[in-house]
């Protein structure tokens, strides 16, 4: 799968504390195709306890363009789920929806293995521009 050019790692630190980790999805670096590319790859067991999503650059699309954050090879879109390209407008802030079918529930706190990754997913139509800043509290589990 591939990555983001700022993909990182996130090394839960010490037992008893959070850490923050920023990652960046730029249109002029990654390209817009579809499909799934790395944000980040857990250097430990970790529990994800909060995460925040801030459009920098107005995304755009020649087509319906959808995007999607969570976990590779699990729930990848448990984080953000469709949200359509209308909405990604310079300014707009995202935070975790409520897990479906499950009223009031949110998906934090997380738990990601050591080595398990989260992933952005770009779908349905390619993005010809934006650039999208990823913040993630965790710490080691």
């Amino acid at each position: 799968m591939a990555a983001i050019k700022g993909t990182k790692s996130a090394n839960g630190g010490f037992q008893n504390e959070k850490s923050i980790l920023k990652v960046t999805y730029d249109f002029a670096k990654d390209a817009g195709a579809t499909g799934a590319l790395d944000l980040f790859t857990a250097q430990d067991d970790i529990v994800i306890t909060g995460f925040y999503a801030k459009v920098l650059t107005t995304c755009t699309s020649g087509g319906s363009m959808v995007l999607d954050v969570g976990v590779s090879g699990g729930d990848t879109d448990i984080l953000l789920n469709d949200v359509a390209v209308a909405s990604l407008v310079a300014g707009y802030m995202a935070a975790p929806t409520i897990v479906e079918g499950t009223p009031n529930v949110l998906p934090l706190p997380m738990k990601l293995a050591d080595g398990g990754k989260i992933i952005q997913t770009i779908g349905t139509a390619a993005l010809t521009a934006g650039k999208i800043e990823y913040v993630f509290e965790f710490m080691k589990f």
